[in-house]
């Protein structure tokens, strides 16, 4: 088992190499990659993902303009290497087209605050005392998410909403679901734009899951749908198909195990407390916001379930993944969810009634190794 944490890697190639790495012909040296190869077997190809490739307008200087393209890492024979995330989610996206969903697709929600520079652990880091969907009487501080929005949709991420959320300091962008993986991509260069941003305007920015205590912490609520002949499988008639249910039976079957992929830090455990919008247990319901799984308001076309216990640390393509595989073996064995949680899950009485989270990111650790289903995700 190798770690499920980690940062993005990247590679510059110059114009003058451009050729040779669009065929696939740059290795890098895997062994400096924690989990990803041994010294023995060191030499590794990217491959590029074409349908990827985007300007990063943000990073253009007087030496020229940047794109980015994400890779697939392999083994000179072709082979997917031990560690390229986005191997292991595209092996469980072609699972799932055998199985007849011709997509997946993803809505991230990613929560962050924004701090002065310096320690973070200082009480006096928020730049704010707002609350949620306050108007910020700092102009600095509007001029910031204003521009975020801007560069992300220079970087071709459709931004949707912006605003404040509930602890002093913090916020949330979303921008628009996408398959799987393109979700994914988003993701990470979101992050990479948000610091870049941010960090002009001599502040910082945290994605860290419970940076401050007695407050909300960030959370990643994943939205998800599967595709089927054109439509939304997971919608029936206004309310959730029974390939909707059987999917999210299988994620609630599993859930304690996915967690140590979809929370991977002690802090994310922080989060897990109650009245801060972070579920506590293993449960669903409409509407509901102390749930682990919530079923939004939504047309037929936008039909999902979301999931609320991910945090912004999570490896996106290796938590989708996870959830997929999840999913797709509650819709092959045809698992039924327990009836819907439509009240706070939050109370003392509920949660002795209902199975809990893990506590820890041990706990979560110990519910993997004995996961058949996961344990060889990673």
């Amino acid at each position: 088992m190798w770690t499920v944490g980690g940062a993005p890697k990247a590679i510059e190639v110059t114009r003058h190499l451009l050729e040779d790495a669009l065929d696939g012909k740059v290795t890098i040296d895997g062994s400096s990659i924690y989990g990803m190869t041994t010294v023995d077997k060191s030499d590794l190809r990217l491959v590029p993902d074409l349908a990827s490739f985007r300007r990063l307008p943000f990073y253009d200087s007087e030496f020229g303009n940047v794109a980015a393209i994400m890779c697939f890492v392999t083994n000179p024979d072709g082979t997917p290497a031990v560690g390229c995330v986005r191997s292991k989610l595209k092996h469980e996206l072609d699972k799932m087209n055998v199985l007849g969903f011709c997509t997946m697709n993803v809505g991230l929600e990613p929560e962050f605050f924004i701090l002065k520079a310096g320690d973070s652990s200082d009480n006096s880091a928020p730049v704010d005392c707002h609350g949620y969907a306050d108007i910020d009487d700092d102009d600095r501080i509007t001029r910031v998410r204003h521009e975020l929005v801007y560069e992300l949709g220079r970087c071709g991420i459709v931004p949707l909403t912006a605003h404040h959320e509930r602890a002093p300091s913090q916020f949330e962008i979303t921008f628009k679901y996408a398959d799987a993986m393109r979700s994914c991509d988003n993701m990470v260069l979101y992050k990479i734009i948000a610091k870049h941003v941010v960090r002009k305007h001599g502040l910082d920015v945290t994605f860290d899951p419970k940076p401050f205590e007695g407050v909300n912490g960030n959370g990643l609520h994943t939205n998800i749908s599967l595709g089927k002949d054109g439509k939304n499988a997971f919608a029936s008639d206004g309310v959730l198909s029974p390939v909707a249910k059987h999917f999210l039976a299988g994620v609630m079957v599993n859930a304690k195990a996915l967690t140590y992929i979809t929370n991977p830090l002690e802090d994310s455990y922080k989060r897990f407390v109650k009245g801060c919008e972070a579920p506590v247990s293993v449960c669903w319901g409409n509407y509901n916001r102390s749930a682990m799984i919530r079923v939004p308001i939504a047309s037929e076309s936008a039909m999902r379930i979301e999931l609320r216990n991910p945090d912004s640390t999570m490896n996106p393509y290796l938590g989708i993944a996870g959830v997929l595989r999840a999913g797709l073996d509650g819709i092959q064995r045809k698992l039924e969810p327990p009836a819907p949680v439509d009240f706070d899950a939050y109370s003392d009485a509920t949660r002795k009634k209902i199975e809990l989270l893990p506590a820890t990111l041990s706990e979560a650790r110990r519910c993997f190794k004995k996961s058949k289903l996961l344990y060889d995700l990673i």
